[in-house]
Formats: structure tokens, C-alpha cells, sequence
């Protein structure tokens, strides 16, 4: 029998004219399979930039085909982690004689993962094999959330809430930015977390130390942490398979006023955005546009990195990726709807101080939207050690 996934999973493999799919060790293989243990083969966190060369050989591989069956083919090390499933053992340079015994079908769908690999492999598994690369299939039923993934992005943002919490309550004077980061990061380590969504970063800039805007995103990891001193991060960890993403920014020692009182403005348009979202009828194209009303309505909005009209991203959806489609641009059409989760990173910038952002990982319910990043919103200014 089915599990409720991999039925939708199913459903979506029947809608096309293919007569299976196989993915590689990556994001479409961990969704099918739902087998968190594994620590898949991350090649990138963006969505437009896959490693796909022919030197890629994928350590397991799972296939589906239009009956249903699931048959997951991997080395020795990993024969253990793939319960519910037939698991077929071999050794990487013996996998194209699995294959063989393995694939039922002349058109097959793969991903982008080892991409090239596939390619070149069925030429020996064989040639008359039609490979169509359907990365996306799964993405539509990936957006909405199950209450398993539900839970765990739950758990990922409050240990990122925890984790940064930990490493403000103990920034001293003198220390660098590589050092901040360093401490983020054995936070993670110390805690048994798996990995980040991407590097972490806690962008130091101290006041008048630059002169144009496109100077505050240029870190130097040597910035030495001194009184006036502001204090973006920007940090997402990764366990049992999915990803959170998370941003808060803070003030080393009393920050101007206008600085303080613009950081807290932007928390407020935050919520005001969260407060706004009516499930199944908001538009994501939507979402940026209650932040630049509250921004104007509180005298804020020329601090805004960016500009109503624009078009630029102010987020995405998360997930297994830590980049998910739909992003949140003001184009996109797409309603929310409940069991999306997504990230919200307005900024504003402020000339010859510092730039500040916050962001939070927003769950779309059956009443409205909730932020599951709990960070206090009123933590800006950090006593100087």
C-alpha cells in the first residue's frame, strides 16, 4: 500500500506520457522515497545551479514506476536507511547492470541530479531508452507541507532561534566576523544538527566605515566587532532533510535613533504582512505590497532595499531546498495556501550606518498565517562586553 505521499507522487508520474521516473541522490529523491536518514547529496542550495557533470556518480538512486513500485539502488554503506522500500545493493561501477533489471520502460523520467551520468550510463543500460528530465514533476504537490514537514520546520526554527540567541548573549568586543560565524556554526555541531542550508553569515559593519549602499553588502571576515557596530545574519541549518532559513539583525552597543527606531518599523512591517494573509485568496505578488504600506504609513519606506514596483524577490518557499518555488516576487499570481511555508526578508538600508534585515519562516494555516520564527522582535540593541 501507498503512502499518502508517494500516492500524490504517483498521480503526478500518471498525468505524463513517461513510464517511470528515477532520481538521483537529491531533493526529488528524499521527497519520493521519505527517508530522512539519508544525508542526500546537496549540490547546490540555488535552483538554477545543478552540478551535473558525467564525474558525478550518484551513491543511491530510487525508481517509481506507473504501477507504483518503488525500488531503490544504492552502495553497501547505505542498505539500512531506505526502510518500506525494495532496496537493491550493488557497487557504483556495477550500477548500469542493476538498471537494466531495474527500469521497465522506454521513456523514463530523471532529474537534474547526476543528469549527465544517466545519460551517458543508458547508452550501455540501454540505448533505445528515452531520457526526459522532469526535475520540476513534484514541485506543485512539494508546495504544500505535510504535518510531518510541517514538524520539522517547526523544530529547525526554533534551534535557529536558539542558536543565534546563544551566540548574541555572547558577542565580546574584539571578536571578528569569521569568529561569530565560526561560533554559529559550532553551535550546530555541538547540538548534533547535520548541516546549514548555506554558509552562515553575520555581516559586521561599523558605522562611517563605507560610503555607498553597495558597501554594506561587502564583508570582510576580518571586521573586528567594536562599540557601533551592526550586526545582519543571515543562517539556515539542515537536519533529517529539510532546511530553515532565518535572518535577524542586532546593534553592538546604542544604536542612533533613527537606525533603532527603522529596525523596529521593519519588524512591524513584517507582521503587518503576516497579519494581511487571507489563505486561499492572498496572492504571493501580493505579499510585498502590505510591507511598503506599512513602511509609508510609519515614514520608513525610502529605507526599503527595495522599491514597490520593482519587481524583486522578497523570499521563497522552503523546504527540503532551501530555495522553493514559488519565489515572492510581485509578479507572481500564485494564491497561498495552507500548509505553504515560506520566507519573508524585507530589508532597509541606512547610508554610512548599517543595513538591517529580518526574516522569518511563515506558515500559512486554515485561519491565516503564522510566523514560526519566534526570535524576539524587540532584541536590537546588545549590551557591549
Amino acid at each position: 500500500m501507498l503512502s499518502p505521499r508517494r500516492e500524490k507522487c504517483l498521480n503526478e508520474l500518471l498525468k505524463t506520457d513517461l513510464d517511470g521516473v528515477l532520481f538521483a541522490s537529491g531533493a526529488s529523491f528524499q521527497y519520493l522515497s521519505e527517508c530522512t536518514g539519508y544525508f542526500w547529496q546537496r549540490y547546490c542550495f540555488n535552483l538554477d545551479a545543478p552540478i551535473s557533470g558525467s564525474h558525478i556518480i550518484p551513491e543511491c538512486m530510487i525508481y517509481m514506476n506507473r504501477e507504483g513500485k518503488t525500488t531503490i539502488l544504492c552502495i553497501p554503506r547505505y542498505k539500512d536507511y531506505f526502510p518500506g522500500h525494495d532496496v537493491v545493493i550493488s557497487y557504483m561501477d556495477q550500477f548500469e547492470d542493476e538498471l537494466s533489471r531495474i527500469i521497465d520502460g522506454k521513456k523514463i523520467g530523471i532529474g537534474r541530479d547526476c543528469e549527465a551520468w544517466f545519460k551517458e550510463t543508458f547508452k550501455e543500460v540501454d540505448p533505445e531508452v528515452e531520457l526526459v528530465l522532469v526535475e520540476t514533476l513534484f514541485d506543485e504537490i512539494r508546495k504544500i507541507k505535510d504535518e510531518k514537514e510541517i514538524a520539522q520546520l517547526k523544530k529547525l526554527a526554533k534551534f535557529t532561534d536558539d542558536a543565534i540567541m546563544h551566540v548574541v548573549k555572547n558577542l565580546k568586543k574584539g571578536m571578528t566576523q569569521y569568529d561569530v560565524e565560526r561560533a554559529i556554526m559550532e553551535y550546530g555541531l555541538t547540538h548534533g544538527i547535520q548541516d546549514f542550508s548555506f554558509p552562515p553569515t553575520a555581516g559586521l559593519k561599523t558605522r562611517k566605515t563605507f560610503k555607498s549602499p553597495e558597501e554594506n553588502f561587502d564583508f570582510s571576515r576580518d571586521t573586528v566587532l567594536v562599540e557601533g557596530t551592526g550586526i545582519a545574519f543571515d543562517v539556515g541549518f539542515m537536519d533529517q532533510g529539510y532546511c530553515s532559513d532565518w535572518g535577524r539583525s542586532v546593534y553592538f552597543g546604542k544604536a542612533p535613533e533613527h537606525v533603532k527606531n527603522g529596525y523596529f518599523a521593519l519588524q512591524e512591517c513584517q507582521t503587518y504582512m503576516i497579519s494581511k494573509i487571507v489563505p486561499n485568496k492572498t496572492k504571493v505578488g501580493e505579499l510585498y505590497g502590505f510591507i511598503w504600506e506599512k513602511a509609508c504609513e510609519l515614514g520608513y519606506q525610502d529605507y526599503l532595499r527595495f522599491k514597490i514596483g520593482t519587481g524583486a524577490s522578497n523570499g521563497h518557499q522552503i523546504g527540503i531546498e532551501v530555495h522553493e518555488v514559488p519565489w515572492i516576487k510581485e509578479d507572481c499570481e500564485e494564491v497561498l495556501r495552507p500548509g505553504m511555508v515560506f520566507c519573508s526578508e524585507p530589508k532597509m538600508m541606512f547610508p554610512e550606518e548599517c543595513y538591517t534585515r529580518v526574516e522569518d519562516m511563515i506558515l500559512i494555516t486554515e485561519e491565516g498565517a503564522v510566523s514560526l520564527t519566534e526570535f524576539p522582535r524587540d532584541l536590537f540593541e546588545v549590551e557591549v562586553k
